[in-house]
């Protein structure tokens, strides 16, 4: 039995079972509509995590058409693909001791601090070769991406087959930071604002729209917000989430929620999973890996 077979037969279950049914069901009708303009969002620390390669594999294999992230996903990636590594730790121990040993934790990840410290001599380096002029946001990435031997880096994958990553957070990570700091005695200049328009122009022009969205945060009211100006809600809509809705949180609010604000169709496929998505998201991959690869 495959992943497709088996998460075809969660249907036949009950709880979150038969919800990943429901995902694998919608995702696999997205991913098969050609009129679909297909959005992957992604909060949080998903690359620290572990799901660096599951991400990179279905933007490789196009089954997405545009990726929103954060930005620390965008930095993890980036000190990955210059051959700087995350550390399987512990959550239970003595910080202080990590931070004696140059050790920063994201709950049971280490990172070394001096691989920050790589990172900022590697970008600085590459920056170099960047126009002197003002860029939006996807422009720098795309621009990034290209200078990136990392077959597996997201920035790299995106930037070699044309999928526009827009980080409307990016300042809010080390990267982004970074890049900040070079820009203040350069020619160089990203323009977050300039992201605006180009992630509009995308929706204005598709025939539908569909999403999958791991955790919420940014990355999913970024997209929320150009399906809202643009009126295009969601046709095909899959969250996976941790967050409950009764706090008021963008995370935890459901689709139901959506509809009254015009981000979703009052019709459309719909299912909110309550996982962490360090689970669900392998398994959605592989069973949409293997119903969608020639046979």
């Amino acid at each position: 039995m495959d992943v497709s077979m088996l998460l075809e037969e969660f249907g036949n279950c009950s709880f979150t079972a038969r919800r990943l049914h429901e995902a694998y069901s919608i995702l696999v009708r997205m991913v098969d509509d050609p009129d679909c303009l297909k959005f992957l969002t992604v909060a949080g620390a998903a690359v620290p995590g572990g799901l660096r390669l599951v991400i990179s594999d279905l933007l490789k294999r196009r089954l997405f058409d545009v990726l929103v992230t954060t930005g620390a996903n965008l930095t993890h990636d980036f000190l990955e693909a210059i051959g700087e590594h995350h550390l399987r730790g512990s959550p239970y121990i003595d910080d202080q001791e990590l931070r004696e040993k140059g050790l920063s934790r994201i709950y049971d990840v280490y990172v070394k601090v001096e691989s920050f410290t790589a990172m900022e001599r590697k970008l600085r380096e590459l920056l170099k070769s960047f126009p002197q002029r003002t860029m939006s946001g996807r422009e720098f990435l795309s621009k990034l991406g290209e200078q990136l031997e990392d077959e597996n880096s997201i920035l790299r994958v995106c930037s070699e087959r044309g999928i526009p990553i827009f980080c409307p957070a990016l300042n809010d990570s080390i990267l982004g930071l970074q890049v900040w700091m070079y820009t203040q005695t350069s020619g160089l200049k990203v323009d977050l604002f300039k992201d605006q328009a180009e992630i509009l122009d995308l929706v204005w022009s598709s025939k539908k729209t569909g999403a999958l969205i791991l955790g919420g945060g940014v990355p999913k009211n970024y997209l929320n917000q150009a399906l809202m100006t643009a009126s295009k809600p969601l046709t095909y809509a899959v969250q996976i989430t941790t967050d409950r809705p009764e706090y008021g949180g963008l995370s935890g609010a459901t689709f139901e929620e959506a509809v009254s604000w015009g981000k979703v169709k009052p019709d459309a496929y719909k299912v909110t999973v309550p996982c962490d998505f360090t689970v669900a998201l392998p398994i959605l991959a592989a069973a949409l890996i293997d119903k969608t690869s020639p046979s």
